[in-house]
């Protein structure tokens, strides 16, 4: 988590999209309800719960999302990916309801991940149910999150992962992030990495209208090797 192409396009091709009137609705209304958003990065190592999906090279992402008042939402979200003789493109579809009471928001989502080309017999398509929660205190704001997967990549069985974070704003709009996180797989070998512990520092701040973020990004497993060892991970990206 070879660089393609397609993210940049399709994202750049509904960043112009707003929402069309009609008169056959109220003037409130829309043919399409809600808000349609698109973004596009750049990360020099896209690593996903600490592991390089890159073989700690770099990638180009981009995603388009939907979503509307009520608080469903739905989206895509692209990257390349370097899994050896695997598939070289991620392309990840989701939706669920997410809203917030006051200072606390909660998120429930399903996820597929999908790796366009890759071998059938390799079982590198999943699925993913996540639940998101997070509260604002002002001066910090703290996020957890609980995922499941009954049949992991590469299958590999059912999977857990629970990750908790905090963001505090620092002087001149920079924001301190940090995370840990917990990865338990069922079949440890077939996967090619213990169950682990993840953890991120990092610093983001928004210039001229793109997110840049620096963060340090490590795990504790040692049985998938470089690409889940410490690395400084430097993010560009631009939400439209």
């Amino acid at each position: 988590m070879n660089v393609k192409s397609w993210a940049l396009a399709c994202v750049m091709g509904v960043a112009s999209l707003g929402v069309v009137q009609t008169s056959a609705y109220a003037e409130e209304d829309s043919i399409l309800p809600g808000e349609l958003s698109a973004n596009v990065g750049f990360t020099s190592d896209y690593r996903f719960r600490g592991i390089s999906q890159t073989d700690r090279g770099p990638a180009i992402q981009g995603g388009i999302d939907w979503a509307h008042d009520t608080g469903f939402y739905l989206g895509a979200w692209g990257s390349n990916v370097a899994f050896g003789n695997g598939p070289r493109m991620e392309l990840d579809l989701y939706g669920g309801y997410g809203n917030s009471v006051g200072a606390f928001s909660y998120d429930l989502g399903l996820l597929y991940y999908w790796y366009p080309g890759a071998s059938n017999n390799l079982n590198q398509n999943f699925y993913e149910i996540a639940l998101n929660v997070g509260y604002d205190f002002e001066v910090a704001s703290v996020s957890g999150t609980a995922a499941w997967t009954p049949e992991n990549f590469g299958d590999t069985g059912p999977a857990f992962y629970f990750e908790t974070g905090v963001s505090v704003p620092l002087p001149l709009d920079v924001s301190f992030d940090a995370s840990i996180g917990y990865q338990l797989i069922d079949n440890n070998a077939g996967f090619g990495a213990n169950d682990y512990l993840n953890w991120s520092l990092g610093l983001s701040k928004a210039f001229f209208g793109l997110d840049v973020s620096l963060a340090y990004i490590d795990t504790d497993d040692t049985l998938c090797g470089a690409g889940c060892g410490a690395t400084v991970v430097l993010s560009v990206s631009k939400s439209f």
